[in-house]
C-alpha cells in the first residue's frame, strides 16, 4: 500500500479480538443458530473475494464462519457512513473486526481510495474480502439490484471471486432489530469467477466491469436456489476443521 493516510482509515482488528470474536461465533453459530454450508469445496488458495447477498448484520460473521477459515484473515467492506462516521460503532468493531470503508454513493476517485485499501490488504498475508455488492441490507429479503462498483472490485483486484448465498440471516436478524432470535441458516458457495481487465480503453473496461456485475448477480441469485449449489460438496458443519 503505497498511501498511508488511506491505510490509517482502515480498522484491523487486534490478533485477540478476532480470536475472540472467531471463538463465540463458531459457538453461537453451532448451539443457538445451527449453521450448514454447502459448497465449501469451491474455496480457490487465499486471496480471495466473496461476493454475498446482505439481508442481516450477522451476514459476515455467518460468511467467516462458514469458510472454516481464521476470522483474521478476512476484511469487510462496509459503508462508511454506517461503520466509521459514528465513534461509538467503530470503536466496538474495531475491537473484533477488519473493515475497509467505502462510500456509498462514492465518486471515481473515492472507489478508487477504497480499492487501494483492499489490495493492500489482499496483499498482506494473504487476506481475503467479503464484498456486497447490493451496497446495504435488503429489509424484505429480496436481493436488490447491485451496484455498479462491485464490478470495479471484482475486475480490478485481479483474484478469484466466490459467489455465495445466505439462507435465514434475516430471520435471525432482520434490518432494525438488535436481538437475535434462534434459527437456521445456510449458506451456499458456489464456483469462483476470475475476472481479467488489461484494457487500455476506459469504454471497453466499463464493459467489462457491468458484464461482471451481471454475472456475479446471476451467480448470487442462482444460488437462492437449493439445487444450483454443488451436489457433491454435500452439507458440512461450519464448526469442522479449517479448509487448508
Amino acid at each position: 500500500m503505497t498511501d498511508q493516510r488511506n491505510a490509517e482509515s482502515m480498522v484491523l482488528a487486534p490478533t485477540i479480538g478476532s480470536l475472540l470474536f472467531q471463538a463465540f461465533c463458531r459457538a453461537f453459530f453451532f448451539c443457538y443458530c445451527p449453521l450448514a454450508v454447502e459448497g465449501r469445496n469451491h474455496f480457490p488458495s487465499s486471496p480471495f473475494i466473496i461476493c454475498s447477498n446482505h439481508t442481516s448484520h450477522v451476514d459476515s460473521a455467518v460468511l467467516m464462519t462458514a469458510s472454516g477459515l481464521p476470522f483474521s484473515s478476512f476484511a469487510m467492506v462496509g459503508a462508511r457512513d454506517y461503520f466509521f462516521d459514528s465513534g461509538k460503532l467503530k470503536f466496538v468493531v474495531s475491537r473484533f473486526m477488519n473493515v475497509i470503508p467505502i462510500d456509498r454513493h462514492a465518486q471515481h476517485n473515492s472507489l478508487r481510495r477504497s480499492l487501494t485499501m483492499c489490495e493492500g490488504f489482499l496483499q498482506r498475508e494473504k487476506g481475503n474480502l467479503i464484498l456486497y455488492p447490493e451496497g446495504t441490507r435488503s429489509s424484505t429479503g429480496e436481493i436488490q439490484p447491485f451496484k455498479k462498483g462491485a464490478g470495479l472490485f471484482a475486475v480490478e483486484l485481479g483474484v478469484p471471486v466466490v459467489p455465495a448465498y445466505i439462507e435465514g440471516a434475516r430471520n435471525i436478524l432482520a434490518k432494525g432489530k438488535f436481538m437475535p432470535r434462534p434459527g437456521r441458516i445456510t449458506v451456499r458457495f458456489g464456483e469462483p469467477i476470475q475476472f481479467e481487465s488489461n484494457s487500455s480503453d476506459p469504454l471497453l473496461a466499463r464493459g467489462l466491469r457491468k458484464a461482471a456485475v451481471e454475472l456475479l448477480e446471476q451467480r448470487i441469485r442462482g444460488l437462492s436456489r437449493p439445487s444450483a449449489s454443488g451436489r457433491s460438496s454435500g452439507r458440512v458443519d461450519a464448526t469442522a476443521a479449517p479448509v487448508s
